[in-house]
């Protein structure tokens, strides 16, 4: 089957370094690390301070989002099927196709003005697909990497739930793309002749890369679904409206039904004119996205990441952002709980024309901070906890020459092009995180890294601190000291692999400002079964109602982890279509 796809917004390095950096705190970050259940008591009180500026207290009073709205009592319309899908993206579109192949009748509904998915997103985290295979991708055993992602996620998540996407989740990926006619690239660098194709992601590794000795080590193996992940959410509506599904746009679901016994039985939604539709459901999946987009909820649940300006290019028919716990509430009024936190908001930094390299890094005061050698996420972390919120990457003129030695992942760059290399070229510098730098090219009217991505640049460090408004003193004193610690081959301060610690010492010198980065989305959801199903306070089952993709509890919890690239699309598409089959089987059972 041939398909188009249409671009979209442009999304490469330069365009996503731009909104990261961009990015400035909303609010003074909360010191609260745990959340709680929707109505229960917190051991730790927060003054909040949602929209419209009144405060109030989590151990005592009611966010206004716990509130469900009345119930409409003038009805436009009625519809009946099966499987009611609500949230038409990521988990949506499998689930709606999942549960139509399986014989069910199916519609799914969003509020968006078309097909769901983010323009940026295309990085699947998928393991044993049969394209990997062919590759000569061979991952690492469940064991390993399930066990590193739980360590990075301070064991929070259900690791079961992670075992199903390790063995499941190549399988999924493969079905999802069934029958489109796209290129499969062998290598990151191969050249696309086709609209739509597949790259794997930093691969191969580079020579001699050894997870083991990794502090956060990472595994090479994910798919990108180029130039968007838009054709394949397209292949999924396709074949779900082939198997009999009905996709309804501009319909913003506002309330489940549900029965005298507590089952959900369907739910009420309206268009943009306010005309209210009843639908009626044996089954319903909640695919609604996440809350970041909703800042009382975000507060509520996530007072960490409350700090955060919020990115997330997926709109309603109204213009608005569509990420606003729209699931989570609907769940919440019909009996389900939210997951025990704290959340894990996606804010991975992608660092500036170096990326989050271990090059050295010195906050506001001047002073080293951290070790350097860790991904985007936690560098994230670290600037969220310094004076002003930013810091500086220092490198001298050798930085070509130690790419090569940096960690891999993602936001990580390890390959140095001249200019006249990358000007032959140009799909790889116009690709999105594939690893290169160049010097000064410009790429379709664009510049491209190091000369205009840094911030300053100078012939001495004394030169360099006063560009940067720092202290000359304690910067040379600083990378004085850096320098001991290289020449000795240990980072006495900070602990950061030797194998990536260089001198600054050549000129000229430059310094790349890290601000802090904007959230993509929020994790964190309705607690869930193995099969999905929404579960109480008491983990008893809701009849009739299942979750998945953002709306899902167990998935990632405290940090949102960056072992396996692209792992939050590869859950959303396995958990969508297991939601859909699921949801299928017990409404053919009715």
């Amino acid at each position: 089957m041939s398909m188009s796809a249409n671009r979209g917004e442009s999304f490469d390095r330069r365009g996503f370094v731009k909104i990261a950096t961009a990015g400035m705190a909303a609010g003074a970050a909360s010191t609260v690390l745990g959340t709680r259940h929707e109505a229960s008591a917190s051991e730790t009180s927060l003054d909040a301070r949602p929209e419209g500026g009144k405060s109030f207290d989590v151990l005592t009073d009611t966010p206004s989002f716990l509130e469900p709205p009345a119930v409409p009592t003038s009805i436009a319309h009625e519809m009946s099927c099966d499987v009611l899908v609500i949230g038409a993206g990521t988990s949506g579109n499998p689930a709606a196709r999942a549960a139509a192949e399986a014989g069910a009748n199916v519609i799914a509904i969003d509020k968006g003005a078309d097909l769901g998915y983010v323009p940026s997103s295309q990085d699947f985290g998928v393991v044993g697909s049969k394209l990997q295979e062919q590759l000569g991708i061979e991952w690492e055993p469940k064991n390993v990497i399930v066990k590193q992602l739980m360590k990075d996620m301070c064991y929070r998540p259900n690791p079961r739930l992670l075992n199903y996407w390790y063995e499941n989740s190549g399988a999924a990926f493969d079905w999802a793309i069934d029958g489109v006619d796209y290129q499969l690239l062998k290598n990151s660098v191969d050249e696309p002749t086709q609209e739509i194709f597949i790259r794997p992601k930093m691969f191969p590794a580079l020579d001699g890369y050894d997870y083991h000795e990794e502090y956060y080590p990472y595994f090479h193996g994910t798919l990108m679904t180029l130039p968007s992940s838009q054709w394949v959410m397209q292949n999924c509506v396709d074949k779900a409206q082939a198997a009999g599904a009905q996709f309804i746009y501009g319909m913003y679901a506002e309330q489940l039904i549900t029965d005298a016994d507590g089952a959900v039985v369907g739910a009420y939604a309206h268009d943009v004119d306010g005309n209210y539709t009843k639908f009626n459901a044996k089954a319903v999946i909640l695919t609604c996205g996440d809350m970041a987009g909703n800042k009382e909820m975000l507060t509520y649940y996530a007072p960490q990441a409350s700090q955060f300006t919020v990115f997330y290019s997926r709109m309603d028919s109204q213009g608005n952002p569509a990420n606003t716990g729209d699931g989570h509430r609907m769940a919440i009024w019909a009996g389900a709980s939210m997951e025990l936190g704290p959340y894990a908001p996606m804010t991975h930094h992608v660092g500036g024309p170096l990326g989050v390299d271990a090059f050295l890094q010195l906050n506001s005061q001047g002073e080293r901070f951290m070790n350097e050698d860790v991904p985007g996420q936690n560098i994230q972390d670290q600037l969220s906890r310094q004076p002003g919120g930013y810091s500086w990457q220092i490198v001298d003129d050798n930085w070509r020459d130690e790419l090569e030695a940096q960690g891999t992942g993602h936001g990580y760059v390890n390959h140095y092009l001249s200019d006249e290399e990358a000007a032959k070229k140009p799909w790889i510098m116009d690709s999105v995180f594939l690893g290169y730098v160049t010097d000064d090219v410009f790429l379709n009217g664009d510049p491209a890294h190091f000369k205009q991505g840094i911030t300053c640049q100078a012939d001495t460090i004394e030169e360099l601190a006063e560009k940067m408004g720092l202290s000359a003193d304690v910067v040379v004193a600083q990378i004085d000291r850096y320098n001991e610690l290289c020449d000795k081959g240990e980072d006495e301060d900070f602990g950061k692999d030797s194998r990536r610690m260089f001198r600054i010492d050549k000129p000229p010198f430059s310094a790349t400002k890290f601000e802090q980065t904007s959230m993509l989305v929020c994790p964190g959801g309705i607690k869930c079964d193995l099969d999905l199903h929404a579960l109480t306070a008491d983990d008893r089952v809701v009849p009739g109602l299942y979750v998945a993709g953002n709306n899902m509890g167990g998935r990632f919890l405290v940090e949102y982890p960056v072992t396996v690239a692209g792992i939050s699309l590869g859950t959303a598409l396995t958990f969508g279509k297991l939601a859909g089959e699921n949801a299928a089987r017990e409404a053919l059972e009715k």
